[in-house]
């Protein structure tokens, strides 16, 4: 049994009977398999044997529908309620109307909320556009850290050209830019966002590179500044932890990404 304390800062769940389905539409979508289901109970078979685990869970509000806004919300916000091992983030989309969106986000933070999250390449709107720049700062305003989903081949939703330009018009707001700044997009995240102010995870990051240019990424980005996420269900919690601890990182740095970074980031 492993003691450590862990934060896996990227995962989704959803309620029992669209887990499947919901899980095998992100899937589908990268052409990628799945380890876990994306039920509750999946999420902890997934983590055998990390005693001491804690998830950051959310999920993307697909429609400018402040009612589906909320039902996604609330499942997230009802799960943490129910279990303190779960530590919810909530959604918005851009198209719905800001007032309703700035008092959505601001019931969500005050029913244990510790942040946001943005995948805006399934969302289906650019990650720096000027409807969702109104909301970030909003959301710095309430002190809430936003965790993007950043980089995708398909589109140029999430580029990390574009979460770049989120930091320059807004350096106060905190900015977790996921998949080490950039999944499948290396190359890019290295020139834009690797070394900038942001937090980053290191969900998807093995996808495409292997374990020397991990290791090289997060010491060049900073390892005060990395967290662990699995992106479960495609990838349970268990299996991202053995693939980090190939690394060769050292015990402090394991500290900072398994949980003291997440603590920051996230007031915790």
């Amino acid at each position: 049994m492993i003691t450590r304390e862990i934060i896996d800062v990227h995962s989704h769940i959803w309620p029992d009977k669209i887990a499947v389905r919901a899980a095998d539409n992100i899937v589908n979508y990268y052409s990628l398999p799945r380890q876990g289901d994306g039920s509750i109970e999946g999420i902890f078979r997934g983590a055998e044997g990390l005693d001491n685990i804690r998830f950051v869970i959310s999920s993307a509000t697909l429609r400018p529908d402040i009612e589906h806004a909320r039902v996604g919300n609330d499942f997230l916000l009802g799960v943490a309620e129910k279990d303190p091992r779960f530590i919810p983030l909530a959604s918005f989309h851009p198209d719905i109307p800001f007032d309703e969106t700035v008092a959505e986000l601001e019931r969500c933070k005050a029913l244990g909320s510790k942040g946001i999250k943005i995948h805006s390449d399934f969302q289906r709107f650019y990650i720096d556009s000027p409807n969702a720049m109104e909301v970030y700062k909003e959301a710095a305003r309430l002190g809430l850290p936003i965790l993007f989903h950043v980089g995708d081949k398909n589109t140029d939703f999430s580029t990390p050209k574009r979460v770049c330009n989120i930091l320059e018009k807004l350096p106060e707001l905190t900015v977790i830019a996921a998949h080490m700044c950039g999944y499948s997009v290396w190359d890019e995240a290295e020139k834009y966002l690797i070394g900038a102010p942001v937090y980053t995870d290191t969900s998807e990051a093995l996808i495409g590179m292997d374990e020397n240019g991990l290791y090289r990424l997060i010491e060049k980005h900073g390892v005060e500044k990395v967290m662990f996420g699995s992106d479960y269900p495609l990838w349970n919690t268990r299996f991202a932890y053995d693939q980090i601890e190939k690394i060769g990182l050292s015990e402090d740095e394991k500290t900072l990404i398994y949980s003291e970074n997440a603590k920051k980031a996230f007031g915790l």
